[in-house]
């Protein structure tokens, strides 16, 4: 059906206010799109999910597409170091804004292969930092356990 942008509820900022991203999707029709991308600040999906949108034009997985997102707060050229290796794993560089760069590896890489690359991201700069853009619930602790199915 083609390729699109989205606007979707990603947070809401320390106000209280609305804050939204415009996402790339693959239009699958009645209701329903493919997340082309991993987003910079909608959590809880990634590249590959299939998604539905509240009356709030909040995000729900219908389907997961089998990859992981990763945010990694760091200056470009820092993250830069990351896309071989995460090439390397079957991952793409999804995204960059000044600060964030988002990438999607499978899940199939392995938890440990996709976080041993990011150690030492960490050990050579130690200002930057990474989380799992889908792989915890809404309190950062919980595990989602998608990949388990």
């Amino acid at each position: 059906m083609g390729l699109t942008t989205l606007r979707v509820f990603a947070a809401e900022n320390t106000s209280g206010g609305r804050v939204d991203e415009d996402v790339l999707v693959e239009d699958l029709g009645g209701g329903r799109w493919r997340l082309v991308a991993s987003p910079g600040l909608v959590l809880g999906v990634a590249a590959g999910d299939v998604i539905e949108l509240d009356a709030e034009r909040r995000v729900r997985p219908v389907s997961r597409g089998g990859n992981v997102a990763i945010h990694v707060f760091a200056p470009p050229e820092h993250a830069d170091e990351l896309t071989a290796s995460m090439n390397a794993l079957g991952g793409v560089l999804d995204g960059r804004s000044p600060g964030l760069t988002v990438f999607t590896v499978p899940a199939s890489a392995g938890f440990p292969a996709i976080e041993q690359v990011l150690r030492r991201l960490v050990e050579a700069h130690p200002s930057a930092e990474w989380f799992y853009g889908n792989v915890y619930d809404d309190d950062g602790v919980t595990p989602l356990r998608w990949w388990e199915s």
